[in-house]
């Protein structure tokens, strides 16, 4: 903007009253619990099997090549 040309100034805000109106109120939660829970264990047995079987070696295979060879 070339000097000396109008200055815009920006719009005033609007004043503003806030009302907030609170009213006493009570929130109540209720949970039953019981005093004593029950807990049963299964009994452990002294040496717990593997969780996976034993390696065990493959047995020894031969391997096969057959190669087939046209008459003629």
């Amino acid at each position: 903007m070339p000097a000396g040309v109008e200055v815009t100034v920006p719009v005033p805000v609007p004043a503003r009253a806030t009302v907030s109106v609170r009213t006493l109120s009570v929130k109540v939660a209720v949970i039953v619990v019981s005093a004593v829970s029950p807990i049963e264990h299964a009994p452990v047995p002294e040496q717990p099997p593997p969780d996976q079987p034993a390696n065990v070696e493959p047995v020894a295979g031969v391997a096969v090549s057959t190669t087939l060879v046209p008459d003629g």
